[in-house]
């Protein structure tokens, strides 16, 4: 399954929001470093319910939306 992220950095709260189906609008209170994708794969990991080590970070697709595979 293929998760699709659009991120907002220097947010003032961090959450993780559903607007459809495989589809999130991440908000951090920070901006963007080198863990910021294991601090999604640990928000994604909580929403749907599967480990973090079945979640990989495939990359960023044409609308510069994080893409994130699920075993």
């Amino acid at each position: 399954m293929e998760i699709i992220v659009k991120m907002r950095f220097n947010a003032s709260k961090q959450s993780l929001e559903n607007f459809g189906r495989d589809k999130y609008l991440a908000y951090l209170p920070f901006p963007e470093d080198e863990d910021s994708k294991n601090i999604i794969i640990s928000l994604l990991s909580r929403q749907i319910g599967v480990p973090p080590s079945k979640i990989t970070f495939k990359g960023l697709n044409y609308n510069k939306d994080w893409v994130f595979q699920v075993f």
